[in-house]
């Protein structure tokens, strides 16, 4: 089974930035890797916006359905190593914070796959607001998400001491924060990166 890399943070905090830089870094040390993210198929996503933000249980039914259909198709493709822009700890701190339980979405979300490293990419709520006023194509910027990023910073900081991520300070400069990324993820998957 490949190794999952895993980038998790609120909205604006950098994850598809340094995905990018880590993918491009590993692939030229001529690793198989895959870069990608959730939601990941394309009619899903359209469902997702049409329900907004408004209904937890049915927006991580969404995204599990689209995981399941994810997974799938990495273990199609026989890569080494996989980076991801957001996996399923994105669906616990979102909709847990919309008020619904932990357990049941770990539960919706147990048969996939845990990631091997995940990092948080943590930044504050008014810094992330800032920066999403930049990015006019975010797909996914529903007031009543926008409105509950503290909420969710809280929760991912939760899940961190939980489950052992490695947290980052996203107002770090990009190079700080991929040669920290490098570092880490170069020891703990023993890759050849010199």
């Amino acid at each position: 089974m490949f190794k999952i890399i895993a980038f998790e943070g609120i909205d604006g905090a950098g994850k598809t930035t340094i995905s990018k830089i880590i993918y491009n870094f590993i692939k030229e040390k001529n690793y198989n890797v895959i870069l990608t993210q959730e939601p990941f198929t394309k009619e899903i996503t359209e469902l997702i916006k049409k329900s907004g933000w408004r209904d937890p249980v049915l927006l991580t039914l969404l995204f599990s359905a689209d995981r399941a259909y994810h997974i799938r198709w990495l273990v199609e493709q026989k890569p080494e190593i996989v980076i991801m822009d957001r996996y399923y700890y994105s669906t616990i701190a979102y909709q847990s914070v919309l008020g619904l339980d932990e357990d049941w979405i770990l539960n919706v979300n147990s048969k996939f796959p845990k990631p091997d490293i995940t990092f948080l990419l943590d930044l504050n709520e008014e810094e992330a607001l800032k920066r999403l006023k930049f990015k006019k194509d975010e797909q996914f910027n529903f007031e009543e998400k926008l409105t509950s990023l503290k909420l969710v910073r809280r929760k991912y900081i939760e899940l961190a001491r939980k489950y052992n991520f490695i947290v980052i300070d996203a107002t770090e400069a990009i190079e700080n924060i991929t040669k920290k990324s490098i570092s880490i993820i170069c020891s703990s998957l023993n890759l050849k990166c010199s």
